[in-house]
């Protein structure tokens, strides 16, 4: 007698528990939910800023996900390495951050929500001492929040 009671409270428990996992899955995709941040980064040949073909597929991707947040806001942070002088670098970074911002805009993103940064060699990913060439920092980060 016991037994299909203690069968029959089981499944509510169990079915129960479900629909709380489900209704919390639903709340944290609301549009009013802050959705975590998403980075995206783009590398650059020596001594340019022109988005390559497998960098704008990485700004696709990054555009996708500021379509999806209505209430996205885009960063777009330009870098260099340590070759060249700081100030020519600096130039060069702006010009791949802004490079990177008309790409997203030409991915339908509002322009409105994006932060153009130039870092030039200041925030390396890989440190190098002065003058040397990185792959790495010659780069560009997209952060969609």
């Amino acid at each position: 007698m016991y037994k299909p009671l203690l069968v029959a409270a089981c499944a509510v428990l169990v079915l129960g528990a479900c629909a709380d996992r489900t209704q919390a899955v639903v709340a944290a995709a609301s549009p009013e939910t802050a959705q975590p941040a998403r980075n995206f980064m783009l590398f650059f040949g020596n001594d340019r800023a022109v988005v390559t073909p497998d960098s704008a597929a990485v700004v696709r991707e990054a555009a996708a996900a500021a379509r999806a947040n209505p209430n996205a806001r885009i960063t777009v942070a330009g870098h260099a390495d340590t070759s060249g002088n700081s100030a020519y670098n600096m130039v060069l970074s702006q010009r791949r951050a802004e490079a990177t911002r008309q790409a997203l805009i030409a991915d339908g993103v509002n322009p409105a929500t994006i932060t153009v940064a130039a870092h030039g060699e200041d925030s390396l990913l890989v440190s190098k001492p002065d003058g040397m060439r990185e792959p790495k920092n010659r780069r560009v980060e997209i952060i969609v929040q």
